[in-house]
């Protein structure tokens, strides 16, 4: 028996039987047989046993396989990284980094519905890239994303103290919630039908709602504040925002999503940019190129 875990990277049909076409982490390929009534998606990654079969030919038959997306949060990650770029910095720091923002949250309300947000998804909050490919689209993108976003947090208050700290941190970490109903996963990323026809602002500030009903919290100003946080954070109509940011904490998260998502797409094309040349052209930068020196 022989077992490697592999992405799909193409799918056909011969002799009655599915040929896998699958890649290993050292860029392998390998052409396995399967059923035809076991499902499998292109892109995808998943730990499969098979036998090796030696006739006038040497061929793999497949005897079982698991979905990478069944395994704990940490093997996924780790199995992950191997196929896909991944958030620069460990799942571990990740969850440390923002639960531990989630600690200085003072507010009962803000805290208590921000927890319990956090811990329900945490499975897929933590491994989700924050989007298919124009910022943080990567294994672990969303998290980074928040984590960069409370960084910046930390001197807007500093800066600006009228701005309360538990909407910022709090609004901060709910508001791309609604991304894990929004897109796929990490394997080959797309839009649900219901990231589609809502999308994360309206999903994640029902996520709110939910859970503010749950604890009796749904008719106080915390969740209003947090609620108007969440459907205006894009700022303007034209770029999916229900509402225009209307309290100095919406208005903050705004910019800090603004400046966050451009700088760090930024940064990945000048990585990927040589010296004295222009990058391509940034689509989160209106499109323009940025000279590198």
């Amino acid at each position: 028996m022989m077992q490697i875990d592999g992405k799909v990277v193409a799918l056909n049909k011969s002799d009655g039987l599915f040929n896998l076409a699958v890649v290993d982490e050292t860029d392998n390929l390998w052409n396995i047989k399967a059923e035809l009534n076991e499902k499998f998606e292109i892109g995808h990654v998943y730990r499969l046993q098979f036998q090796k079969i030696v006739k006038e030919r040497i061929s793999y038959v497949l005897e079982s396989y698991e979905a990478i997306s069944s395994f704990s949060i940490e093997e996924q990650d780790e199995i992950l990284r191997k196929f896909y770029p991944g958030a620069p910095i460990s799942l571990q720091e990740s969850v440390e980094t923002i639960e531990a923002y989630v600690q200085a949250i003072e507010n009962e309300i803000i805290r208590k519905i921000t927890t319990t947000i956090l811990h329900e998804n945490k499975d897929k909050f933590f491994i989700y890239p924050a989007a298919t490919r124009m910022h943080h689209a990567y294994v672990g993108g969303l998290a980074y994303h928040t984590i960069g976003m409370l960084k910046l947090a930390k001197g807007f208050i500093e800066n600006y103290p009228y701005l309360k700290s538990d909407y910022i941190y709090a609004g901060i970490i709910l508001h791309d919630f609604g991304k894990i109903k929004e897109l796929t996963g990490v394997e080959a990323t797309e839009y649900t039908i219901d990231g589609q026809l809502l999308g994360h602002l309206v999903m994640g500030a029902l996520e709110v709602n939910r859970i503010a009903d749950q604890y009796g919290y749904k008719d106080t100003k915390e969740v209003r504040g947090l609620l108007h946080m969440l459907i205006s954070h894009h700022g303007q109509p034209q770029f999916g925002a229900a509402k225009r940011p209307m309290t100095p904490e919406a208005v903050a998260l705004w910019y800090i999503d603004t400046i966050d998502s451009k700088f760090r797409a930024l940064g990945e094309e000048l990585s990927r940019t040589e010296e004295c040349h222009f990058t391509d052209t940034i689509g989160v930068l209106d499109k323009v190129k940025i000279y590198k020196e």
